[in-house]
């Protein structure tokens, strides 16, 4: 059932620049056969709107910029958060790692006692190729000698074909109809791990003009009908705020069917993202700078349910079951709980899965996600300690059952 668009004002984002001392330029946004992108250095996009360079994710947004510790994947940054991961599904695990561009037009990283990891494909038609960071926050390959006439060359790969957790404006999410791909923004599994999570943004496959986000393959939430032009209520919402035009198109040709969105500003300089979180959240961050003045915007879509008591509760949508009546909720406590602890079976795709099977399961009162796709669950009978009264082992954040507190 297709639900309404609710939008949740949220704090002024503020601009985070994060620590980037150990960040070396390489003064360029192009990357050419025979030039290497190593660890601590970063390509800058023509106007300095976005960088590409490797990163370690860090909990709560946190990232450590420019330093061998942890996991390292390639990714594009605009000026506060990452908006493009090239290896999610396999990270380098040193800081060893340099992405480099072959004349056959494959991406690819290159690391110490290990196989090289793929970011792009061979390209047959490959020639006089070149990876360039594009100021819409698009990685392209293009093929210098096709283009004819010195210009820039016609684009064979681009990373707004292969979209993470992040819509950009320009960014096409639909179907392919000559590849027979569909292209959607999928979740991240936790803030930690960009691995592909358990929800996906993409555009409705019967046809009409709205956007559905799954989650595991069950439609989750409905944008409801949208138009072109911004006259559909969500763009009027986004857009009265600041003053913000929010343009939304809907296209269909003989090679694709396909959503993208615009969004600009009378006077000054506008940047926008639309982000797709581990809970199956859709935010939509929007910044803008003038002569004058400078600030920003964020707002929340998706099916939470206004009976929340609690501002901090975690907010996922699950069907009523014999003992949920499909109003409680799980709010994040700082602390641990003791006794009646157990394990789930298998791999999760994230912190909402763990929500799911907890909630589907009567006697479970508390969960919490561990790294690498693990749940651990607390049955009734378990005690809560707060932080304050906790003496010893290490302090988690667990998810307690609102009548269990």
């Amino acid at each position: 059932m297709a639900l309404s668009p609710i939008l949740v004002p949220l704090l002024l984002i503020p601009i985070f620049l994060g620590s980037v001392s150990a960040i070396s330029p390489l003064k360029t946004d192009t990357l050419k056969p025979g030039q290497q992108l190593r660890d601590w250095e970063q390509l800058i996009s023509a106007g300095e709107a976005f960088t590409l360079r490797f990163f370690t994710p860090r909990e709560s947004s946190t990232f450590l910029l420019g330093s061998g510790a942890g996991l390292r994947y390639i990714c594009i940054w605009s000026q506060t958060d990452p908006v493009w991961v090239g290896n999610p599904t396999e990270p380098v695990s040193d800081s060893s790692g340099s992405l480099s561009i072959d004349t056959n037009g494959a991406l690819k990283i290159t690391r110490a006692n290990a196989s090289p990891i793929m970011v792009s494909p061979h390209l047959s038609l490959a020639g006089n190729v070149s990876a360039t960071l594009l100021d819409s926050g698009n990685f392209v390959i293009r093929d210098a000698g096709r283009g004819g006439g010195g210009g820039p060359g016609r684009i064979l790969w681009q990373s707004f074909d292969h979209p993470t957790n992040i819509l950009l404006p320009g960014m096409k999410i639909g179907f392919n109809l000559k590849t027979k791909k569909e292209i959607s923004v999928t979740s991240w599994t936790s803030n930690q791990v960009p691995t592909p999570g358990a929800f996906r943004l993409g555009l409705d496959p019967s046809g009409a003009n709205q956007l559905l986000v799954w989650r595991h393959g069950e439609i989750y939430w409905s944008s409801g009908i949208l138009t072109n032009n911004g006259s559909s209520q969500l763009a009027l919402e986004l857009s009265r705020r600041y003053n913000i035009d929010y343009e939304f198109k809907f296209h269909s040709d003989k090679r694709m069917n396909y959503f993208s969105y615009s969004v600009k500003k009378t006077k000054g300089s506008v940047s926008s993202s639309w982000f797709l979180d581990t809970l199956g959240q859709i935010t939509v961050t929007t910044s803008f700078r003038s002569n004058t003045c400078a600030g920003g915007t964020s707002e929340s879509s998706g099916p939470c349910k206004k009976y929340l008591k609690s501002s901090s509760a975690i907010c996922i949508a699950e069907k009523p079951t014999a003992c949920r009546k499909g109003t409680e909720y799980f709010e994040p406590r700082r602390g641990y709980m003791m006794d009646n602890a157990y394990y789930g079976d298998g791999l999760s795709s994230g912190i909402s899965d763990c929500h799911g099977s907890c909630w589907r399961n009567c006697s479970c009162i508390a969960f919490q996600s561990l790294p690498r796709g693990r749940c651990q669950y607390w049955g009734k009978g378990s005690t809560f300690v707060p932080y304050d009264n906790f003496n010893g082992g290490l302090v988690l954040i667990v998810y307690v059952l609102d009548s269990e507190k």
